[in-house]
């Protein structure tokens, strides 16, 4: 019984709407595409990670099999060991099955900054990953509020549709009892039937372009299920939307950090010019068995074969490699990345100009849906009082039924006009705080 009474609670409950607000939130929290871009951020940390873990080298545990065609030794053996005494090179290990086990060391010591550069292009883009998520999450919100907003002014329109249906539907039920009374004609029973009908199948056409939108609102939640959206307060008064110094948006810094990773991208193939120094050191042994019995001539045995002997070495040096000449490749490569560079800078006085006019365009039209609102506002009071008038005229037959519906008509579009501007000015608003990057707080 518990449990059924929790069932039904929540079924109760999941009827209910998501306010804004909550809509927002539970997107922030599962969308997918915004996981994804998470992701993509903790990717250039480990990234930067990487690279700064690189300037400190490389340590390595090495082993090796090497079979000769002739006897080799375990190690360099310098001539003057080999002729220090007669019995000398019969205490000397030869093998052609040779394994060697050891550990190693190597760091670059200089490329030209080379490293130190690519370092610096790991920083800057994870900075960029973090102003992508950022934006992503903008964009996120305005897209949520966008059709939260469009969905609330179908519901209204949906509202005055089924309103005005079940007028015509009434309206059909007088006429077709004056019809039988001899008042009305069948032509007036028709045009409102027909008035009817068309109601009817724009109602249904509302319905349906609701339930894409919460499917579209679904989806940006991650698939978290939505019934309606519930009413917001708004405010027609458009003087609270305030300007912002572009070069304070993160679109912009985006445009100047892509520049600064090309500038590095260029100071790294200017390296190329550069010697290379390294640094390496090795510990290890070699393995092998005896390739000959070494018996010397008075009959003493030093080595048998097949018998496994070992030999430790060791080395440290410092290498150096310099390209002098390389038929003009490094002078192309490097060519490539200046022009790369020179387009990172018209990229962002471009963005620059794209904002500033996607900022003009966002509030001609705040401007423009706030002006259509209170003109479609004055229009419905003068289509509401004209209906009432002509639903007058009708009854005492000083008017055609067409007249009627076609002042009935025309005060349903004002309302539409009226409710569609209203809301189109509150999603004029939301474009522009996208765009100065007010969403997220």
């Amino acid at each position: 019984m518990k449990k059924t009474l929790i069932l039904s609670f929540a079924t109760v409950f999941s009827l209910y709407g998501l306010s804004l607000d909550e809509t927002i939130e539970k997107s922030l929290q599962n969308n997918i595409q915004l996981q994804k871009v998470k992701l993509q951020t903790q990717q250039s940390a480990q990234t930067k990670q990487s690279k700064k873990a690189n300037k400190y080298g490389k340590l390595n545990l090495l082993a090796t099999y090497d079979h000769y065609n002739i006897a080799r030794t375990l190690a360099p053996i310098p001539p003057m060991e080999m002729s220090s005494s007669p019995t000398a090179v019969y205490d000397i290990p030869t093998t052609k099955d040779m394994f060697s086990t050891g550990i190693n060391y190597s760091v670059v010591l200089f490329n030209g900054h080379a490293q130190q550069n690519s370092y610096k292009i790991s920083d800057i883009a994870e900075q960029t990953s973090m102003m992508k998520e950022n934006l992503a999450k903008e964009e996120l919100v305005y897209n949520i509020k966008n059709l939260y907003v469009s969905l609330l002014a179908l519901q209204k329109q949906l509202k005055a549709q089924k309103e005005y249906t079940l007028s015509q539907y009434n309206l059909l039920q007088q006429i077709e009892y004056s019809y039988k009374l001899g008042k009305k004609s069948k032509l007036d029973i028709l045009k409102v039937k027909n008035t009817y009908q068309s109601s009817l199948y724009y109602e249904a056409k509302i319905s349906s372009s609701i339930d894409s939108l919460k499917s579209s609102l679904s989806t940006l939640m991650g698939g978290e299920a939505f019934d309606k959206a519930e009413d917001i307060a708004i405010n027609m008064d458009d003087k609270t939307v305030d300007n912002k110094d572009i070069k304070s948006l993160k679109r912009y810094k985006l445009s100047v950090l892509k520049g600064d990773i090309a500038k590095k991208k260029v100071d790294i193939q200017k390296a190329s010019y550069y010697p290379k120094v390294d640094f390496s050191v090795y510990y290890g042994y070699n393995y092998g068995p005896n390739d000959t019995t070494n018996t010397y001539k008075d009959g003493t045995t030093y080595l048998e074969e097949g018998d496994f002997n070992s030999e430790n070495i060791w080395q440290a040096g410092i290498h150096l490699k310099w390209n002098i000449y390389d038929f003009g490749e490094k002078s192309a490569q490097l060519q490539k990345e200046k022009i790369a560079q020179q387009e990172t800078l018209l990229d962002i006085k471009d963005t620059q100009l794209q904002i500033r006019k996607q900022l003009d365009n966002a509030y001609s039209k705040l401007i423009l849906s706030k002006i259509s609102y209170y003109s479609s506002l004055s229009e419905l009071e003068l289509l509401d009082e004209i209906s009432k008038v002509e639903k007058v005229k009708y009854e005492n037959d000083a008017a055609t039924i067409t007249d009627l519906l076609d002042a009935k008509a025309k005060q349903k579009v004002a309302y539409a006009k009226m409710i569609g501007s209203k809301y189109e000015f509150q999603k004029a608003k939301y474009y522009i705080d996208y765009l100065l990057e007010k969403e997220v707080k």
